[in-house]
């Protein structure tokens, strides 16, 4: 059974291209679920695929929300991995194959306590006419449900009862999940993951615990880790002068829009990555020494100039408003497109190293 859906993750599709977020066809061929429930002491294998509509509707939207993260991470799987041995063949033993995964999974979780127990579902999917072989991980949540009971002496009872394994709802994401490319070519593995503690250390298990995988930077992770990287090098060269936050996050905002407005000329609704270099250019196009500082800071993060970084909405819309806070816990948001417009704001350095703002320019409002 082919479960197809045009999964729109926010808005309505008429406000795709303004939140930079893709229409995307998703159909669920093959799904089965298996229960990793740490408190028992071996996972509960499923021998027979999930058939009904809903539950793969369900699925699929689910699938949609993990695959699209902005938190969502390149790995470069091993060799001798695990998933890419099963991959190989996940078509024609889906079954068995996904039964030896949910037991690595398991006996990884069931090291660390601090791992939720949850159902684990595997999928055969296509994404925009692409072959992938996925994994959604669905903590378990507490909620109440009603419980209707028929007594002996005809009287009809409604009562209030607790589940503890409760699933999350179709328009939430998974907190784990991961997606392995099925076509020709190199083998491409995405990873949605958490960092939990194991062994006294905070650190995410998913991509190389379970998967055997060397996990890269999401696209979300990158922006910051560029963001701060701009941030070190003012600190180091400028002090209070060079390249400040509003001005880090307005040339992201502005490489942002340039390319929604390429991709809106292009009737494509999806916002393409931007090289890493353009970013640069845009802030230290003109001071070279301060160029190689940056270059140097991104390299220690393993973020090269030529590296593209895809821009998610979502993170790019949190660095459209820059928060200035006073020692008196006033806190104003300030768009980085005025940032700078001494006819909208202006920053006045005090005898004593405070700065004051003036805001100009206020309509008050009836």
């Amino acid at each position: 059974m082919c479960i197809v859906q045009k999964a729109l993750l926010r808005a309505a599709a008429e406000n795709a291209m303004e939140r930079g977020q893709a229409l995307m066809e998703l159909c669920v061929e093959r799904a089965v679920l298996h229960i990793l429930d740490t408190q028992a002491d071996a996972p509960v294998i499923s021998d027979s695929l999930i058939t009904q509509h809903d539950s793969l509707q369900y699925l699929g939207a689910l699938a949609a929300k993990a695959f699209q993260s902005a938190e969502a991470k390149e790995c470069q799987p091993a060799d001798d991995a695990l998933v890419c041995r099963l991959c190989d063949e996940a078509d024609t033993q889906f079954l068995s194959y996904t039964a030896q995964l949910a037991h690595k999974w398991f006996s990884v979780m069931a090291q660390a306590e601090e791992i939720p127990a949850a159902d684990v579902v595997f999928l055969l999917l296509s994404i925009d006419h692409k072959s992938y072989f996925a994994a959604l991980k669905l903590n378990y949540k507490a909620g109440w449900v009603h419980y209707f009971e028929m007594r002996e002496d005809g009287s009809a009872v409604n009562e209030l009862v607790r589940q503890e394994t409760l699933l999350p709802s179709p328009s939430a994401k998974p907190d784990e999940a991961f997606f392995v490319s099925l076509d020709n070519g190199p083998q491409t593995l995405r990873v949605l993951e958490k960092r939990y503690e194991i062994d006294g250390v905070k650190r995410a298990y998913l991509s190389a615990d379970v998967l055997g995988a060397q996990a890269g930077l999401s696209p979300k992770e990158k922006l910051t880790a560029i963001c701060e990287a701009a941030l070190e090098v003012n600190r180091r060269f400028y002090g209070n002068l060079g390249v400040e936050q509003p001005e880090v996050a307005a040339a992201v905002c502005e490489e942002y829009r340039a390319q929604r407005s390429a991709a809106s000329q292009a009737a494509d609704a999806s916002v393409p990555p931007v090289q890493v270099a353009q970013l640069c250019d845009r802030l230290y196009g003109d001071v070279p020494h301060a160029r190689d500082a940056f270059e140097q800071v991104l390299a220690e993060h393993e973020i090269v100039l030529d590296e593209p970084l895809p821009m998610p909405a979502a993170s790019v819309r949190k660095l459209e408003k820059q928060s200035l806070r006073s020692a008196g816990g006033v806190e104003i948001k300030v768009p980085v497109s005025v940032y700078r417009d001494s006819t909208a704001m202006e920053f006045i350095q005090n005898a004593d190293g405070t700065v004051s703002l003036l805001v100009k320019n206020i309509i008050m409002e009836p």
